[in-house]
């Protein structure tokens, strides 16, 4: 997936909150809150891990960072977390450091995306 920053295609997740023609912004909700809470979390614990130098917790993590990034259509956040992934094994932890900071960049602003592109599922 080649996108820019903060870019999401939301399309899937938006088709399995509609019954007919309504949104079930609750379920939005859910589902998006579910997505940007794991992911700060998640970004935590990678933060842990480069300062740590765990280079198996940083493939894991980015792994599913990639995963949850796909499924919601975020495709430089998928990118990012993707290369990650495949260079935890063998990068510097410095330039780990650097790809930790920039998947947290873009995580930020892939929820500010959504926050702007979708207000109806942060309101009742």
């Amino acid at each position: 997936m080649q996108s820019s920053p903060g870019s999401v295609d939301i399309r899937n997740i938006l088709s399995v909150c509609r019954v007919g023609e309504a949104l079930n912004r609750g379920l939005l909700r859910e589902l998006l809150g579910y997505f940007i809470d794991e992911n700060q979390r998640r970004m935590a614990t990678l933060t842990q891990a480069v300062d740590a130098g765990n280079r198996d917790t940083l493939r894991h993590v980015g792994h599913a960072v990639r995963g949850s990034a796909a499924m919601l259509g975020a495709g430089r956040l998928h990118d990012l977390a993707w290369c990650l992934e495949l260079d935890a094994a063998e990068t510097d932890l410095t330039a780990l450091r650097g790809a930790v900071d920039a998947l947290g960049v873009e995580l930020d602003a892939v929820v500010t995306a959504l926050h702007n592109a979708h207000p109806e599922a942060w309101t009742d």
